[in-house]
């Protein structure tokens, strides 16, 4: 029988990784390294993992067996065995094995990320990176002989999960209900409340936020703990009420997690436990940003695919200008959302070894992993539903891929917090933790290294008018309700300092990241100074794209 795929999606066949030129660009800019597992993975997921994922995504949905046939309760989370097979394909390019067994820095994760990118099989892996995170560096020593191996065992390797929201809660941790009772040498929790547990029934362990008993209010008195699925005695540790039905995303089950004397390791020093649960959700909003670029560059790719074959009024769809202009556009967007979300992946990968209260280096990752996630899910949303809209018609049809690639791009703006909490969190890091200066600095001092003189000094302009801004509202106490307006322009200009970096360079990729630098510059700071000319003379940051004339 013929495959007949490609028919249905024009990018079938290309190299989400090594085929990517403005990926290679950024990561050489970075002076990340690549390997064999890296270029097979990009070929695996365009050939074989697309189709697969689209087809579990209408057909092959998980469900929850609450009961046995011999009527024993078992809360077990069906997934279809070609998505069981497609996790243990994404576990042998050593997404996570790689990083637990100290063979790659946590960067080879994100980057791994970038390429697979479908939020409900990725985010199966991100929560189990998360998880394997939390116990390599807050596990006692005991606890991590005894369940590190597991998460890089090639035959049987384990999965994970972070139960953090409650019902009442949500983003408001301080708000969870979850309680934890010292006995012996463990801790045993209990509550009902645990209302948004993806992973639930993959994971074979977990990383959980409750509060000990006896412990203060609010969010400095949650503990952070290391929930194993099964109890010593081999019996279910907690229970799955129910599974969610949701928009996208529906490879990973999400469900309501009970726990009743669950047993429990605590991870960290209780008196920063709300710093800890933190730092390891950072690993998931940076996760999510890459995430969404990931899923953006398919649909830019299939879009412009698409442009490059069909016509319309006497001539292909890419050589009208303003269908030009449009592609042009979201190209620089996402070639400078991908720049900011790999900029925090490195320096979240670099001050990885920082520990609560942290250090400088620690809260400008921080702050950096808030403005990524940001700008990353906006630049999703848009350019997937323009990607539809190029489709025309069809782009609306659940019976191609380009439906899915959208709503799975929208969950990215709400996991781990909307854009309301990432505008929050901003404001903590600034006004708490010294990040307004932090990040000033960062931002001068790189674009002091742009070599062209009149561009530095336009920048240096900008990020001036920014602080000033910044300054301005904080001074009359209305910062927080123009907060959002600030992590737009952070976003915007810490892009653009990165991708004319980028552009100066001589490798690949560098002259189109030069013009993508410039669109997007001029774009979202000196919309007067576009023209165009400048928008058909850029039109070159799309042709990499297509296929060889």
């Amino acid at each position: 029988m013929k495959n007949r795929f490609s028919d249905l999606f024009l990018s079938k066949g290309v190299n989400y990784f090594s085929g990517d030129l403005p990926l290679q660009s950024i990561l050489e800019f970075f002076s990340f390294k690549g390997d064999s597992d890296l270029s097979d993975l990009g070929k695996y997921i365009s050939e074989e993992f697309v189709e697969a994922m689209d087809f579990i995504d209408h057909y092959g949905k998980p469900v929850l067996q609450t009961w046995s046939v011999l009527g024993e309760r078992i809360d077990y989370v069906r997934i279809s065995p070609e998505h069981e097979r497609i996790l243990d394909r994404l576990q042998g390019f050593g997404i996570i094995r790689k990083m637990v067994k100290g063979e790659e820095s946590l960067m080879y994760h994100f980057v791994s990320g970038y390429v697979v990118s479908d939020s409900g099989v990725f985010c199966t892996v991100t929560l189990t990176a998360q998880t394997a995170y939390g116990l390599m560096k807050y596990g006692s020593e005991d606890l991590k002989s005894r369940f590190l191996s597991r998460f890089s065992d090639q035959k049987e390797p384990w999965y994970g999960a972070t139960f953090y929201s409650e019902t009442q809660g949500g983003s408001d941790l301080g708000a969870n209900r979850t309680t934890a009772r010292k006995s012996g040498d463990i801790h045993l929790l209990n509550g009902t409340d645990k209302y948004f547990a993806s992973n639930a029934g993959i994971a074979d362990s977990s990383i959980v936020t409750a509060r000990v008993e006896g412990s203060v209010e609010g969010a400095k008195g949650l503990s952070v703990f290391f929930v194993p699925a099964v109890r010593k005695d081999g019996t279910a540790n907690y229970s799955i009420r129910r599974l969610k039905y949701k928009l996208g995303t529906v490879a990973v089950p999400t469900g309501e997690v009970e726990f009743n004397d669950s047993e429990a390791y605590l991870i960290g020093d209780p008196g920063y436990g709300i710093q800890v649960a933190m730092e390891i959700l950072t690993i998931s909003r940076i996760d999510d940003a890459i995430s969404a670029t990931g899923i953006a560059r398919k649909a830019q790719w299939e879009a412009c695919l698409y442009a490059d074959r069909r016509t319309a009024f006497g001539k292909r769809l890419l050589d009208h200008d303003l269908m030009i202009k449009d592609l042009v556009e979201r190209e620089a967007d996402l070639q400078a959302s991908v720049a900011v979300a790999l900029l925090a992946a490195r320096h979240f990968t670099d001050a990885a070894a920082s520990r609560p209260p942290y250090d400088e280096d620690y809260h400008l990752a921080r702050l950096l992993s808030s403005i990524a996630k940001n700008m990353a899910a906006e630049t999703s949303a848009d350019i997937t539903r323009y990607a539809m809209e190029v489709l025309g018609g069809i782009g609306f049809f659940e019976e191609y891929p380009i439906a899915k690639f959208h709503r799975d791009s929208l969950v990215t703006s709400i996991w781990e917090g909307t854009s309301n909490i990432q505008a929050l969190e901003m404001l903590e890091v600034i006004v708490k933790k010294n990040g307004g200066e932090l990040l000033h600095r960062f931002l001068q001092g790189e674009a002091g290294k742009i070599k062209d003189g009149e561009v530095s000094g336009l920048v240096s302009e900008d990020i001036e008018a920014i602080f000033r801004r910044m300054k301005e509202l904080a001074g009359s106490g209305e910062i927080e309700i123009f907060s959002k307006e600030l992590l737009h322009s952070l976003g915007n200009i810490t892009a653009a300092i990165e991708m004319y970096l980028m552009g100066e360079k001589s490798y690949a990729g560098s002259g189109t990241m030069a013009k993508a630098a410039r669109i997007f510059h001029y774009r979202h700071f000196h919309p007067g100074k576009l023209n165009r000319k400048m928008f058909i003379d850029s039109r070159e940051i799309l042709e990499w794209m297509l296929p060889p004339s």
